[in-house]
């Protein structure tokens, strides 16, 4: 199965060179390797990424991969930031720590789609990222 249709994760600058990941079909993540927060921006939300434009990660996926996501972990704490789709994009800060765990994991990703790993192995680093991201929202939006 070709998984990037269902997830995907690109340093920025690769992101704006592939018209492909640049649709509304994605719901997105990304944040700036020396950045102060994440941006998440749902899917069929039009977003302009590039005032973003310094070094960074985004990453992608699909309704599939988001409603499988949101089976596997119910508790809203664990999917707060997915289900506000109203919002359309939400800011959320970024700790210095978290931030290197973050890149640490889109780096362990983006080297285990390069390699072709299966989409339940991609799928470990994804939700751990996307974990981390509602994790920290909840913690905001309390």
């Amino acid at each position: 199965m070709d998984t990037s249709f269902l997830l995907n994760i690109k340093r920025l600058d690769d992101y704006y060179r592939n018209l492909r990941f640049q649709t509304g079909i994605w719901s997105r993540l990304l944040w700036l390797d020396n950045g102060k927060e994440m941006i998440f921006v749902s899917s069929g939300t039009v977003f302009n990424p590039e005032h973003y434009s310094q070094d960074g990660w985004i990453l992608l996926f699909n309704e599939l991969f988001l409603q499988d996501f949101l089976q596997r972990y119910p508790e809203s704490y664990n999917n707060g930031l997915l289900l506000e789709k109203g919002l359309g994009r939400s800011v959320i800060p970024l700790s210095e720590s978290l931030r290197k765990e973050l890149n640490d994991l889109a780096g362990l990703l983006s080297r285990a789609i390069a390699q072709g790993q299966s989409e339940l192995y991609l799928q470990s680093y994804a939700d751990l990222i996307l974990l981390n991201a509602n994790n920290t929202y909840a913690k905001v939006a309390r």
